[in-house]
């Protein structure tokens, strides 16, 4: 399974672009994908101190952060769809990878 993981605010730019072609072709070529879109999630890149208590134990406190988890563990590939603002990625994505 393929997983897209999507990071742009706004449907009209050029990143949205990409992600679009790139279902379409998966969806014409019957492979299997699915689209983490971390803003229309409403992901939090913040670290929480609830977050931070429960790291050493490998937990979270986050239904979102588990269902990431989960899809990515059924992945066996993941394609990162981002912009580069001010020679760095969002941070919504530098959260993400946290």
């Amino acid at each position: 399974m393929k997983t897209i993981v999507y990071v742009h605010p706004y449907s009209g730019s050029f990143n949205h672009a990409i992600l679009t072609r790139l279902t379409t072709s998966f969806e014409a070529e019957k492979q299997p994908y699915q689209v983490i879109d971390l803003y229309q999630d409403g992901f939090d890149p913040r670290y929480s101190a609830e977050e931070l208590r429960l790291f050493s134990r490998g937990e979270t406190p986050y239904q979102l952060v588990k269902t990431y988890q989960q899809l990515i563990s059924n992945s066996d590939e993941l394609i990162f769809i981002t912009p580069i603002w001010w020679h760095n990625i969002p941070a919504e994505l530098k959260g993400f990878f946290r």
